[in-house]
């Protein structure tokens, strides 16, 4: 009798263990908290890859910035998190990505689908968006999203293929064979940065 009580509780607390779901709601409070962070480090990490790349433009022009952004560009996003320096995690995402160590998570695409709904509906990207999840490594963060628009200069190299540099765009497919990153026009959603935030940095705030 008493190893069949042992075996019910042990499916009792199976049952009540599964069916207990994680909080993951995000305050009013700490949205606005994990926003003044995150826009913070994303216009930083913008900014850095920006002015890398247009020195790769002004050095040698399109076809030195795609060498730029294939062997730099990575390793830029993990200089910038080391100057930060809170384990705070930092990446560019997009459905349409070049580079597939940029291809969305789960989490990602929730965010990416949200962006692209909003301009669907109100002909504008939505300003930001913030998650709470947990990551691979069973932490907790927030993350936020700053939402990236194609510019003029981003035709060069993420424009309609026909109109692109045929010697250009044959580098590209070279380095990326897979590549999804073609075909917008100015004003598109192109992606986001991504902000990962520890949970704990955000309390102490």
């Amino acid at each position: 009798m008493k190893k069949f009580k042992i075996f019910y509780f042990f499916i009792f607390f199976l049952i009540v263990s599964c069916g207990k779901k994680e909080d993951l709601t995000v305050s009013l409070v700490n949205e606005m908290k994990v926003k003044d962070v995150g826009e913070k480090y994303a216009v930083e990490f913008l900014r850095t890859l920006k002015q890398s790349l247009m020195k790769a433009m002004n050095k040698g022009g399109p076809y030195n910035a795609v060498e730029f952004c294939s062997e730099k560009a990575q390793y830029l996003t993990r200089l910038v998190e080391e100057r930060i320096d809170k384990g705070i995690k930092l990446k560019r995402t997009s459905f349409k990505y070049r580079n597939p160590l940029n291809k969305p998570d789960k989490y990602e695409k929730e965010a990416l689908s949200v962006f692209e709904e909003y301009y669907k509906r109100f002909g504008q990207l939505r300003p930001y968006y913030v998650q709470k999840v947990k990551e691979k490594d069973g932490k907790y963060y927030y993350r936020y999203y700053k939402p990236i628009v194609v510019k003029p200069l981003c035709l060069i190299c993420h424009g309609n293929p026909e109109d692109m540099d045929p010697q250009l765009y044959r580098i590209i497919k070279e380095k990326y064979p897979k590549d999804k990153a073609v075909g917008y026009k100015v004003g598109d959603f192109r992606g986001v940065v991504r902000v990962s935030i520890p949970v704990k940095v955000i309390e102490k705030l």
